[in-house]
């Protein structure tokens, strides 16, 4: 999966990454008290709103290096931490989501004094409800984490936000093709071909099915 979110590398060495303050991230609530918004010690800035952008430099440049999101190293302390750090101050930072959820499937182990992916996924849909490239996002973790029918209802939940979204409709395809929904796939496919969408993944899945 391919995300064309550029990233402005600006480090600052003054952000120092907080002690957290519980012993251990609540999994449970994911820290979200409903009807009340999300906090942070810095923001928490939405990533898709453009009066935001000038803000965000500040964090990504300090937590968010080009190392910690390979996975390699953390910048400030751990990879773990920094990740979180980034996704406090700006949860629906669609590259750090990715970068965490590939962090969990990869098998690192996981921090009990942070959130796991599917929190971080849940804070960033409640944050921004509008955000449909973090409910793909999530859909893809859970379809790569063998949750199919949840899968199902987060890309179901990003389709009624933006129905022609070419990558949207490729990665859905794909799920659609693992349920062995295969008419529903074969329209996906032809809604995000016909958008441009370049990999043939999906097209060669439907050929090998078909034939």
């Amino acid at each position: 999966m391919k995300i064309n979110i550029s990233v402005t590398a600006l480090l600052l060495t003054a952000l120092v990454y907080p002690q957290t303050s519980q012993a251990a991230a609540n999994l449970v609530t994911c820290g979200i008290t409903q009807g009340q918004p999300l906090t942070s010690s810095y923001g928490p800035y939405d990533f898709t709103n453009p009066k935001h952008q000038s803000m965000l430099p500040r964090v990504i440049g300090a937590h968010f290096t080009k190392e910690v999101e390979r996975l390699n190293k953390g910048s400030t302390g751990s990879v773990q931490g920094d990740i979180d750090y980034t996704l406090r101050a700006i949860p629906n930072y669609h590259r750090a989501l990715y970068a965490i959820g590939k962090y969990q499937r990869i098998g690192f182990e996981m921090s009990k004094r942070y959130y796991n992916a599917e929190c971080y996924f849940k804070r960033a849909i409640y944050f921004q409800p509008r955000d449909d490239v973090s409910k793909m996002l999530f859909a893809s973790h859970l379809h790569m984490t063998g949750k199919l029918k949840l899968a199902k209802n987060q890309y179901e939940q990003a389709l009624r936000l933006r129905p022609k979204g070419a990558e949207l409709n490729y990665n859905y395809g794909l799920l659609l093709l693992d349920l062995k929904l295969y008419q529903q796939a074969k329209e996906a496919a032809a809604i995000a071909y016909n958008k441009g969408y370049p990999l043939q993944g999906l097209k060669n899945k439907l050929a090998k099915h078909q034939g």
